[in-house]
């Protein structure tokens, strides 16, 4: 316990520069909670995205936080000392646990990537997200800002409903840039036939939840592949517990860890671990979030294959950030705990 910890939490509207479109929907704002703890002198912030494809709500997510015993919560950011919450309130335990371990690096005087004794030069190049373009002129216009800011390792949200126009694409980005590195997140929309028609097709790094997150989609798909020469196959959407980790072993290459789905950074780095053990590449993304969560994920980095954390330039990290890009490399912060410093809206 920490005698006189003050704990607040707001709802947060992360508000885009652009439509971000996937196959799950197009928005052009999303929300977010954020948990802001002071306590002895320090201040930690932790966020809890709330994706419209994932149970969380904000209201509950604020309610379960109002009625907690603050005074009682861990100092040292156990994650097994943190309260339970509902699906409803999922969002709002991630952002605490978060925010505990932002503190709990505070109080130590170092950044939490040093606190657990990881290597920042191991940090692999960070992807920039391209959501699914309306047109030609939208790809071309977004390869080449991403290129012109220094960019040479794309992720392309695809998924469109067309799948001549999801080919294309991956044409189109590759088209007279023969140094850059693309992948593709079709985010579960195509059907096991469509996906073992076009991943052959497709000369990327890797593919991410080509289908829906049933495991009979991935056999299906897997037994329409056969011995076909493929990218590796990352799963996101179907891998939502520890348990589901062991069940995709053999059917996919990679798996896509986020903070959201593992309970915070304890439970992040618990999975890696175990994907590890498993056989798994690691893929560290992020869901729409501002810098407080892109920061928390990017403690990871240094134990990641393939790294998706939006640049500040693609999707604002107001109101605090702790990590840059320059071009395709992410630097963290030496400040301590997530290093969090305010930034210009």
């Amino acid at each position: 316990m920490f005698p006189g910890m003050i704990l607040s939490a707001e709802k947060f509207t992360i508000r885009l520069r652009r439509p971000f479109r996937i196959a799950h929907g197009s928005s052009d704002t999303r929300e977010t909670i954020l948990v802001h703890l002071q306590a002895g002198g320090w201040q930690a912030h932790g966020e809890g995205a709330l994706p419209p494809y994932y149970p969380s709500q904000a209201a509950a997510c604020l309610d379960w936080l109002e009625h907690l015993d603050v005074g009682a919560l861990p100092t040292e950011a156990n994650d097994a000392l943190i309260p339970p919450a509902p699906p409803a309130a999922a969002a709002a335990r991630v952002a605490l646990q978060i925010a505990l371990r932002d503190l709990w690096g505070q109080r130590r005087g170092k950044p939490l990537w040093q606190a657990w004794g990881l290597n920042p030069s191991r940090i692999p190049p960070c992807a920039r997200t391209i959501s699914i373009p309306a047109d030609e002129n939208e790809l071309r216009q977004r390869i080449e800002e991403g290129r012109s800011a220094g960019s040479r390792h794309f992720k392309l949200k695809s998924g469109s409903g067309d799948l001549a126009w999801d080919e294309n694409c991956v044409r189109l980005a590759l088209a007279g840039n023969p140094d850059l590195h693309l992948s593709v997140d079709a985010n579960a929309a195509w059907s096991p036939a469509q996906a073992a028609w076009i991943i052959p097709r497709l000369a990327v790094e890797y593919i991410e939840q080509p289908v829906a997150r049933e495991i009979e989609r991935w056999v299906e798909l897997r037994g329409l592949l056969r011995n076909a020469e493929i990218p590796p196959l990352v799963a996101d959407e179907s891998v939502q517990s520890e348990n589901d980790l062991a069940a995709w072993r053999g059917l996919a290459e990679g798996v896509n860890i986020k903070l959201l789905k593992a309970g915070g950074l304890d439970g992040a780095r618990r999975w890696i671990a175990q994907a590890r053990v498993a056989g798994f590449k690691v893929l560290v993304g992020v869901m729409v979030e501002t810098g407080i969560g892109r920061t928390a994920a990017a403690q990871l980095a240094p134990l990641a294959d393939w790294l998706d954390i939006d640049p500040p330039d693609s999707t604002p990290v107001e109101p605090l950030s702790g990590f840059r890009i320059a071009g395709d490399r992410l630097t963290l912060s030496d400040l301590p705990g997530l290093g969090l410093t305010a930034t210009a809206a």
